[in-house]
């Protein structure tokens, strides 16, 4: 595994690219934007580079105007170090990765981190979603075995139909238990959750919107929510794990109002609650950002600041 990197340009961006010299040619495995923040730019380098050495090929970063002319410069690059004029890219390239003349790298990339609560049972759980650059994978740790598969293709087809874009990067989501209790065999009421927190990964929700809610739903593959059995004692355990506000599929919303001392809120699709998450239907009346109609945020009050306030050195009240 090598990793090589051209020279920056005027109008350009860094794209990474993954694939393998063959000696007469190129094939081409994968290419992406690069993240334009550092730390996770050396996260994904790092983990793109394992990846490629493990099956013997090579990571290069290329300064171009689209993925496209990345590779095309890569492969330039290629031909003159071998002294081969016929040097091209492989038969065996990805060639959907290449892409088009002119396609241009999105101004959002699609890659960050994202998180939320959940529960199944009367287990409450951390689901982590992260998103990186590499090849298109969509990976669910922490699920048992068997409900796995399923999960996923009830995440991706309820996203797709939901009217969103499935990314083409490399997706892992990591279900963790922050309650005690067993780890529960059915586990569909962690798909909205799971949902939200891939596509707040990918750059389509503000990652802050997920803050000081959790989210309790099986995803249909039309979009829609369906309710669990258990919802009360989901609620309650979300709530025992510190959750403020819970949204449920909204036909058992009277149902879970009294299970647990928090908000309760409900929507019938996931379009619907990414227009709850993103309009902060979730946040308490007394929030200071949504009094003064700031953009993306998180739920801010003077008893119970948001990170970025704290940081700035507003206290609690009393403190």
């Amino acid at each position: 595994m090598s990793t090589n990197t051209t020279t920056e340009t005027t109008a350009t961006r860094e794209f990474i690219i993954v694939g393998q010299d063959q000696g007469t040619s190129y094939t081409l495995w994968d290419v992406a934007p690069a993240p334009t923040n550092d730390t996770k730019r050396a996260i994904a380098l790092e983990e793109i580079g394992v990846e490629a050495m493990d099956a013997l090929g090579e990571v290069t970063t290329v300064w171009a105007t689209d993925a496209r002319a990345a590779v095309d410069q890569l492969v330039a690059d290629l031909r003159e170090q071998s002294g081969l004029d016929d040097y091209t890219l492989s038969p065996a390239s990805q060639m959907e990765a290449y892409g088009p003349a002119g396609d241009i790298a999105p101004p959002n990339e699609p890659y960050g981190n994202a998180e939320t609560l959940a529960a199944a049972g009367t287990t409450a759980y951390r689901v982590a979603a992260s998103s990186t650059p590499g090849l298109p994978l969509f990976n669910v740790f922490g699920l048992p075995a068997h409900h796995d598969a399923e999960t996923r293709d009830r995440v991706r087809a309820g996203v797709v139909n939901s009217g969103l874009t499935w990314p083409q990067s490399n997706l892992a989501i990591r279900v963790d238990r922050t309650t005690g209790g067993p780890a529960e065999r059915r586990s569909s009421s962690l798909d909205l959750a799971i949902a939200c927190a891939a596509v707040a990964a990918t750059s389509q929700l503000p990652a802050s919107s997920l803050d000081g809610i959790a989210l309790l739903a099986e995803l249909g593959l039309d979009g829609k929510l369906r309710a669990t059995p258990g919802l009360r004692d989901q609620v309650q355990a979300v709530a025992q794990a510190g959750a403020p506000a819970v949204l449920v599929p909204d036909v058992v919303l009277d149902e879970v109002r009294t299970a647990a001392d928090v908000r309760v809120l409900g929507a019938s699709t996931l379009s619907e609650v990414l227009s709850l998450l993103t309009g902060h239907a979730h946040h308490p009346q007394e929030c200071v950002h949504c009094t003064d109609h700031r953009g993306p945020h998180r739920p801010c009050t003077y008893r119970q600041p948001c990170t970025d306030c704290r940081e700035d050195g507003i206290e609690p009240v009393g403190v």
